[in-house]
């Protein structure tokens, strides 16, 4: 990948000289070739670096023993993830489509999550309901919807949690088909 880059910007360290004798809309077509060229090794180049998003370094998962519409969700049994099984849940969740409703005459906490992010006293809360695979995402103080359809947040919250979340391991109708 580097050879070709090193010989792309030989072309283009030549490209004063030959770019004089292109007239009118060839003009443009140069200018966008060699933007997608420099693109391309810029890409190459910088493929190792990491992103400036902030990463989660820990993650505290909470299931509840026992829920119903009625007497809501109680009994909370949580665990502390960290490391590369928080920022696990942290991709199911960011893989989740956007939008959805909570439009449900009865709906059962299933379980929070709350992220914690590198670098920050920040946090991400989330909330997981039995109706509609309703998934509530709170952060900075803004709360959007995201729906769980294929229940893959469900099933990763379920696989680290322990037995005793019963409500959690059991608790939705739509994911239990």
């Amino acid at each position: 990948m580097a050879g070709t880059c090193a010989v792309r910007n030989r072309a283009r360290a030549g490209h004063y000289a030959w770019r004089k004798t292109v007239r009118g809309p060839g003009r443009v077509m140069t200018a966008v070739a060699a933007t997608a060229l420099a693109a391309g090794c810029s890409t190459a180049a910088t493929a190792g670096t990491t992103s400036t998003a902030p990463t989660v370094t820990k993650a505290s998962v909470t299931g509840y023993r026992s829920g119903d519409p009625e007497s809501q969700s109680a009994g909370p049994v949580t665990v502390v993830l960290r490391g590369k099984t928080a920022a696990h849940l942290d991709q199911v969740l960011n893989s989740l489509p956007r939008g959805g409703n909570m439009d449900c005459m009865e709906n059962v906490l299933l379980y929070n999550i709350t992220f914690t992010l590198a670098g920050a006293h920040k946090t991400i809360d989330v909330a997981g309901y039995a109706c509609v695979a309703a998934v509530q995402v709170t952060q900075g103080g803004k709360t959007t919807l995201r729906t769980d359809n294929r229940c893959a947040l469900l099933a990763a919250v379920r696989k680290v949690l322990p037995a005793t979340a019963v409500a959690t391991q059991q608790g939705s109708a739509a994911c239990d088909r």
